[in-house]
């Protein structure tokens, strides 16, 4: 059967106060907000199972069981409107902004690139780079979780996949910043990050073209599917600078978080030394406590109720994956972090726009991770770390810590 898109792009505008649910005048995409993630999320989404969220003129939901059941209804809840939309925007508007039968075509020709299988190839370079990253750690003994290792080591295996030049790489970071704080409203974090990010999308732009990246690299193989017609060669270019935007702070993030958690849980660090195997138990708990990506954003096509909240026609939703982590009636003792917790977590999303790149990103944490347990017995606080403010990524800016080797 042919796909078909469930729902017009000619939805109306932000409705007036949903009279189904309480009405918040807080601002989630505030400074103040934002450098409480993600107990500030799960504090506003325990207080009902959804709110309107006065200043956006939005539904806001952190429940688990409604967030679940909306991220794979594409036609109930489109992802081609969403809270907060730019139509200026300079992220690409592909994969995540799109719904069946456009978003199947994409998927389709890209799910060969990130299959486990084809990904296989990388892990010893991966492995070889992560060694090298903790043992400079080390060698140093102080140091800064997020640039010191998690960006460093993403920094420089994924974009050698991809097939990018070495100058300049830095800046893909700030691209991916700006790209996530999209998801989020034009304030003045927008801004700001738009502002700092402006040598990274001429970067990006610059660097991303057939003759610029290197022959046989996951980019230009995307290209590839442009050149033979798979694909519009247009969409073919918004993939690879969407690739480049989702795939880096996303992944450093995780990274930082898991450590971060670990800091405060210095237990749960003694049973991942005893345990290595529970590094894979570290992943999944980071992904439902510091999620590094904290809101998804849908509009509804059609009056529906999901687990007794109504929702009209042309709500735009705000999914906080933050505070669905945080759920108590999912989780118990849903603020302690625990790497042997059972449960499906929603981090990677779900349905059609489960993280496409989720095996790689896997691939990457798995590499650090076990690098540091090879080549690390303490890992102590150095410092007070910083969160980092964006609307829609979530983790830390900086984490000072000490290494003492095994």
């Amino acid at each position: 059967m042919t796909e078909q898109s469930a729902a017009p792009h000619n939805l109306p505008p932000a409705p007036t106060p949903s009279p189904h649910m309480p009405a918040s005048n807080g601002d989630p995409f505030s400074r103040e907000w934002i450098a409480r993630l993600p107990l500030s999320d799960a504090e506003l989404c325990r207080s009902a199972p959804a709110v309107w969220l006065e200043k956006y003129g939005c539904v806001a939901t952190g429940r688990h069981d409604i967030v679940r059941a909306i991220l794979p209804d594409w036609r109930r809840f489109t992802s081609t409107a969403k809270p907060c939309d730019d139509p200026f925007s300079l992220v690409p508007p592909v994969l995540v902004t799109e719904d069946p039968p456009e978003h199947t075509e994409v998927r389709k020709a890209l799910m060969p690139f990130f299959a486990p299988t084809a990904l296989a190839q990388y892990n010893a370079a991966f492995a070889q780079e992560a060694d090298r990253v903790v043992t400079e750690a080390l060698d140093r003994g102080s140091v800064d979780v997020v640039t010191d290792i998690a960006a460093r080591f993403v920094l420089k295996v994924f974009p050698d996949m991809l097939g990018l030049h070495d100058e300049g790489r830095k800046l893909i970071l700030d691209f991916g910043d700006a790209a996530f704080n999209t998801v989020g409203p034009i304030n003045e974090i927008f801004q700001t990050s738009f502002e700092r990010a402006a040598p990274a999308f001429a970067w990006i732009e610059q660097h991303t073209t057939r003759d610029a990246v290197r022959p046989g690299g996951l980019a230009s193989r995307i290209l590839d599917l442009g050149s033979d017609g798979t694909i519009a060669m247009e969409r073919a270019e918004l993939l690879v600078r969407a690739t480049i935007a989702a795939g880096f702070d996303t992944t450093v993030l995780v990274i930082a978080n898991a450590i971060g958690a670990l800091l405060a849980f210095p237990e749960q660090w003694d049973r991942l030394r005893a345990d290595p195997q529970l590094a894979r138990g570290l992943l999944e708990e980071t992904l439902r406590y510091d999620p590094p990506a904290r809101v998804q954003g849908r509009t509804a096509t059609e009056d529906c109720e999901i687990s007794g909240v109504q929702f009209r026609r042309g709500d735009p939703v705000a999914l906080f994956l933050t505070a669905a982590g945080r759920d108590p009636i999912k989780w118990d003792e849903p603020d302690r972090f625990d790497i042997t917790r059972k449960g499906a977590n929603l981090g990677f999303g779900a349905g059609i726009h489960l993280c496409l790149g989720q095996a790689l990103a896997r691939m990457e944490f798995s590499a650090i991770i076990d690098a540091i347990l090879r080549h690390v017995a303490v890992i102590e606080p150095a410092g007070e770390g910083l969160r980092f403010i964006n609307n829609a990524a979530v983790g830390w800016a900086h984490l000072p810590i000490r290494l003492k080797p095994v």
